[in-house]
């Protein structure tokens, strides 16, 4: 009978990270300036236009290829 390693009877969490390295980071208390700050550099990138012109040819070529 195989013997489990110590370290794998703690559950390993999400993709193996560990939940002592979740619990051990300090939560921001401004979510919403969170928020705010990823929409801004979401815009300032210019992603924002690149999923707009995406979804555009993406429609426009499932247009055309379908009958």
């Amino acid at each position: 009978m195989k013997r489990i390693a110590t370290k794998y009877m703690l559950y390993p969490g999400l993709f193996g990270i560990s939940l002592w390295v979740i619990f051990a980071q300090q939560p921001s208390p401004d979510i919403l300036a969170d928020i705010s700050n990823a929409w801004s550099n979401f815009v300032s990138s210019g992603q924002l236009v690149a999923m707009i012109i995406g979804m555009v040819l993406g429609y426009l070529i499932r247009m055309f290829t379908s009958y």
